[in-house]
């Protein structure tokens, strides 16, 4: 019996070790039972939640693998199924996929043994108490920072203009013999509350969202931490169009405003809105930054510019005219910063619609000035893809892989 081994933790904050444990134990079942384990085919995904299958690299290599002609292994070892998936319908998906093509799957903890006739129903009641337990632990967490907030305490996150400070609980002892941290407060940091100030000053005189970017960076002001979907550091119109929103500035803590739900289809988290009733608002004098005065000569600014300005309503998918999806949007990349290229010009009644790279339209942190109609592109793109696709070779290979699909799903139908 050739073995591959599946290993995975969820958090970073848990130890790297529990990888080396989980292979431990499989290692250890399969010399029990006189299996050969590959160690070529010992899979480990690190930080990674059991939540969705997105991101799950390793495991989907370790599939791709199992459903080789030949088969390069017979059997994969997980120490329980929630190092799997916390998911019901994905764990049986996945133990039935491999089970198609051959190749069976040990839970080592659990003794659960997908070739068993029972094996399905214990792995959908293991299956439920493991997405149970997700369920909880949001609850509890959603729970705790509820209290937090309740507290005049921070709840999560960095926010420009402040410092987390850690409250630390002597009587407690956490990992490595430190105390336990039983909140966190916020400390205005002199600096940036500085800048925040100019920011809210500038627009209230008159300034727009991309000319304040571009002043900021021309004079090398620290922008944000930029998240992790963006490697440039800069000053956007996006987040300073947020920080005249923020609340918090004026000493007003707002929570609860969103949620995150996980996509079914691509297994991300996405932000979603929560009714105005949910939403928790509590006052903390300590963190204004923004005088009142200044806050209401912004937010007057922001009315009038909605009011004359705001996006005309389309209905439909495109609900607003810069909601609206083109050819390809998303997929043009600048060849000097590396940002994806936007509509930045044309939006209006008139002129043509063009794209360009944004860091150079609104944050003056890069040189492209190149831009190109929209037409004019998706002529030239579209006209470069017919050539390449629309050849004798490609229409065979499209023919052959389209019989060989349609050939295996009239075998698995039959069978």
């Amino acid at each position: 019996m050739r073995c591959a081994i599946y290993a995975r933790y969820s958090s970073d904050l848990q130890r790297e070790t529990s990888i080396e444990d989980q292979v431990r134990q499989c290692r250890d079942h399969a010399a029990r039972k006189g299996w050969a384990v590959l160690e070529n085919f010992i899979r480990c995904d690190q930080a990674v939640s059991g939540a969705a299958l997105a991101g799950r690299d390793a495991l989907h290599t370790l599939i791709a693998e199992a459903k080789r002609k030949p088969r390069p292994f017979d059997r994969i070892l997980v120490d329980d199924t929630s190092r799997l998936a916390r998911n019901v319908a994905d764990a049986l998906k996945l133990a039935e996929t491999l089970s198609y093509h051959g190749v069976y799957m040990t839970f080592v903890s659990q003794g659960i043994d997908s070739q068993d006739k029972t094996a399905r129903q214990l792995i959908t009641l293991h299956g439920m108490m493991d997405e149970q337990y997700l369920v909880g632990l949001a609850g509890k967490v959603h729970r705790g920072q509820e209290g937090r907030v309740l507290n005049r305490l921070h709840p999560g996150g960095r926010c420009y203009g402040y410092l987390n400070v850690p409250i630390e609980d002597p009587t407690r002892t956490a990992k490595y013999g430190r105390p336990a941290v039983s909140g966190v407060r916020l400390e205005i940091h002199s600096e940036q509350a500085a800048v925040v100030r100019r920011i809210f000053q500038m627009y209230a005189e008159g300034q727009g969202l991309a000319r304040i970017a571009k002043v900021l960076n021309e004079e090398g002001v620290p922008a944000p931490q930029p998240p992790r979907t963006r490697t440039l550091r800069a000053w956007c119109p996006s987040s300073i169009q947020e920080m005249l929103r923020n609340e918090r500035y004026r000493g007003v803590q707002v929570w609860n405003r969103t949620q995150k739900q996980r996509n079914p289809e691509t297994g991300r988290k996405i932000s979603r809105q929560r009714p105005a009733a949910d939403w928790r608002r509590v006052e903390v004098p300590e963190w204004r930054i923004v005088p009142e005065e200044l806050w209401n000569a912004a937010h007057t600014r922001i009315r009038l510019v909605n009011e004359r300005m705001g996006r005309m309503r389309c209905g439909g998918l495109s609900r607003t005219e810069h909601s609206r999806q083109y050819l390809f949007s998303g997929l043009l990349v600048c060849g000097l910063c590396g940002s994806r290229m936007v509509i930045i010009s044309g939006r209006g009644r008139r002129g043509y619609v063009r794209y360009g790279c944004p860091s150079h339209r609104y944050r003056g942190v890069c040189d492209n000035r190149l831009t190109i109609r929209q037409d004019r592109l998706e002529e030239q793109l579209l006209a470069e893809i017919e050539g390449r696709i629309l050849t004798p070779e490609m229409i065979a290979y499209t023919l052959e892989r389209f019989a060989e699909e349609l050939q295996g799903r009239l075998i698995q139908m039959r069978r």
